[in-house]
């Protein structure tokens, strides 16, 4: 119940502002709506000289008496602020800063010190963070030929699919059947922006499309998407579908290895993306055999740790390269993308390839 004032809703902000102006807006009710009426809840009953001069704005305002006011919802900043009360100082050092928020699912990575908190943990997620609907824990590394990473369902809606937004691309993601990771959303972008008209591009492991989709949507180009995992080229045929493309986007199914030498894509490309660290070091012949003869730029991902990260990855790239009978005329760029593990980073190197 809460004392309020009602007033024509033409003068309902210049209302809210004077009395707020004074400390005697009541916060913890919600404004409420009554056909030309607004009614705002106060913390007291005003005195005559106070209405009065409220009268000035709204000659026909007046008091009232209401105990149909909804209470307000403050919500809390992060998921921080709703385990507080709930958790000891001590458990709460161990809850996760960071997660994954892919579309309205979130995958976050439980502690061992608080999986018997989990749920609490997906709860509160869903209560600071009032677009996502499901919330799952990593339960496991990416793993298999397919690269997918085990999840383990917390709390809401029982769905592993959404559609993931960034820069104006739309991705189709279903967290159960290929890898992949919000994280490099810049990458994506740094890649697209770099590609030029009439392109053609070879995507040696192009999971769902992070890459070829924002390529297509930004540029008149040929993108050839090859990945092992059936469930990663059905979301990218589906991606494919949810975005309107100035470039066009070829996707095989199969051993990239395989589907070069059998789809005829030697010599084609003029880009080559190799975002598969860990393990791309083995393809590097397969990207030199995408490349044009006159040669191309190769970007290569890997995972790499000590004292000088940039100078290692293009120590390995160069290796493998000359191997091939090829070499790199200029290192482009190179960069740190992400830590991925401590002392450990995913590392990217743009070569020009001759």
């Amino acid at each position: 119940m809460s004392y309020c004032l009602i007033t024509l809703k033409k003068f309902g902000e210049f209302i809210r502002e004077e009395i707020d102006s004074k400390d005697l807006l009541n916060a913890s009710f919600r404004i409420k709506v009554e056909d030309k009426y607004l009614i705002i809840p106060i913390d007291r009953e005003l005195t005559r000289d106070e209405l009065s001069v409220l009268s000035k704005i709204d000659s026909a305002i007046k008091q009232s008496f209401r105990n149909d006011l909804q209470p307000s919802k403050s919500l809390p900043k992060s998921h921080f602020d709703v385990l507080q009360p709930l958790f000891s100082e001590k458990e709460m050092e161990f809850i996760p800063r960071s997660f994954d928020t892919i579309g309205d699912i979130i995958v976050i990575e439980i502690p061992e010190e608080l999986v018997d908190k989990k749920e609490i943990i997906g709860n509160a997620l869903l209560t600071a963070h009032t677009s996502i609907k499901t919330v799952y824990a990593k339960a496991g590394k990416v793993e298999g030929i397919n690269r997918i990473r085990p999840v383990e369902y917390l709390v809401g809606e029982k769905k592993t699919k959404t559609i993931y937004k960034e820069h104006g691309v739309r991705l189709a993601v279903d967290i159960t059947q290929a890898y992949f990771s919000p994280r490099l959303s810049e990458e994506h972008s740094r890649i697209a922006n770099k590609t030029k008209v009439n392109e053609i591009i070879v995507d040696l492991f192009c999971g769902i499309g992070p890459f070829a989709i924002p390529i297509a949507k930004k540029v008149d180009s040929q993108i050839h998407a090859i990945d092992i995992n059936p469930g990663a080229i059905a979301l990218l045929q589906e991606s494919i579908s949810l975005n309107k493309l100035l470039g066009t986007i070829i996707s095989y199914c199969g051993d990239c290895r395989k589907v070069v030498d059998e789809q005829n894509l030697e010599h084609i490309a003029d880009r080559v993306i190799m975002n598969l660290p860990g393990y791309a070091i083995d393809f590097v012949d397969v990207a030199c055999k995408t490349l044009k003869k006159e040669g191309g730029i190769i970007h290569f991902f890997e995972f790499v740790g000590g004292e000088n990260p940039e100078k290692t990855i293009v120590e390995d790239i160069s290796r493998e390269i000359a191997k091939n009978d090829r070499k790199i005329d200029s290192v482009l760029e190179v960069r740190k993308v992400r830590m991925s593990a401590p002392r450990q980073w995913q590392m990217v190197a743009d070569v020009l390839v001759i």
